[in-house]
């Protein structure tokens, strides 16, 4: 009797197309951190360190996302579209 096992994570396939897409989601769980941030800060000060980190993380990668853009789109010539 055999069993065959796989010994490699397969990769997580996403709909997430653009930077732009990957922008608005960071941005989105940045502010809901915050938010939970905001609301235990008073109560559960490990709950409010946590989730205050990964909402900074996410405002920066999305500001960052935005300048990423902002490059690309400014170094593209004006007849070629961005992929």
């Amino acid at each position: 009797m055999s069993v065959k096992v796989n010994h490699y994570a397969r990769p997580i396939s996403t709909n997430v197309k653009t930077f732009i897409e990957s922008s608005f989601i960071e941005f989105f769980i940045g502010v809901i951190c915050a938010v939970f941030a905001y609301f235990t800060y008073d109560y559960m000060i490990v709950l409010f360190l946590s989730t205050a980190l990964i909402a900074v993380i996410c405002l920066g990668l999305t500001i960052y996302n935005i300048y990423i853009i902002f490059q690309s789109v400014s170094t593209t010539p004006v007849n070629q579209t961005i992929d």
